[in-house]
Formats: structure tokens, sequence, C-alpha cells
């Protein structure tokens, strides 16, 4: 096992294959949910998350951060937040939550990936991606269209 850096981050091995349909950027509430539509549409993709693991900003918030809505609002697609649909979730249940649903799904989340700079070459279609920890360049299709036909 790779020794972690300073920041905590160990390397991430590759998931998948090395041209994909979508590359997602962050592991918070939106880039799994978005990781959550690319699974079910059968898209080959990874999510990139700067920090070590799922959950977005989230871990590094204040403690005693709460969701500013109660649970039932705050569910992601395909499920629910746990406890009491009217209490107000505290920051470690939102991150628990985040991490447990890349893991029920199985979502291919990449840690330690944080983006520098993403390029789109019109020309092939592809999307050259640089990272602080990323050595290898992503392709991804240029499948926008592709994904956002798939999501209806």
């Amino acid at each position: 096992m790779a020794a972690a850096d300073a920041t905590g981050c160990t390397a991430s091995p590759r998931i998948g294959p090395t041209v994909l349909d979508a590359l997602v950027v962050g592991a918070g509430q939106a880039g799994l949910a978005a990781g959550y539509h690319l699974k079910r549409a059968g898209l080959s993709f990874e999510i990139l998350e700067a920090r070590g693991e799922p959950g977005g900003s989230w871990p590094g918030y204040y403690n005693s951060l709460k969701l500013f809505s109660p649970a039932r609002y705050s569910s992601l697609p395909g499920m629910p937040f746990p406890g009491s649909p009217d209490h107000y979730p505290a920051r470690d249940e939102v991150v628990g939550y985040l991490r447990g649903y890349a893991e029920a799904f199985g979502l291919p989340v990449l840690g330690c990936k944080r983006v520098l700079r993403a390029e789109r070459d019109a020309g092939r279609g592809v999307m050259d991606l640089s990272s602080a920890t990323f050595d290898d360049a992503v392709g991804a299709k240029a499948a926008a269209e592709k994904a956002f036909h798939a999501l209806r």
C-alpha cells in the first residue's frame, strides 16, 4: 500500500478504461448524483475527488454545521437520507451519508485527484485533463449529448 502524503491522500488506482463516456469532477452531492444517473444509463465514467474520499467539502466544515433543510429534502437519487425525515442532519451525518451513497451504488470515485485544468480538443472530440496528482491524461469522449439524452 502506498504511503499517504501530507494531505492524507494515497494514490488511487485507475478504475476503468482510459477512454470514458464522461468524467465527473467532485464527489460531493452533485457529483455523486451525476454518477448515479450515469451508471443507470450504462455509461463509462469516473468521479475525480480532490479529497481522499467522497464527501465534497463537507468533511472540512466546522463540526456543528447542520443542513438548512430537513432530511426529507436532502436525499440523493435512489437513497433516502437516514433517520427522522424532520431532523436537520449534522456535518458528520452528511459525510457518512455521502460516503455510504458512493459505496452503495459502487460509484467509481478516485480520491486525491485535484483537477487543475480541463481542455477540450474539438477536432478530436476528446478532453485532456491535468491534475496535481493525476499523471496520465484521461480521454473522455465528447459524450455530453449522449449522456444528456440518456439521463432524460
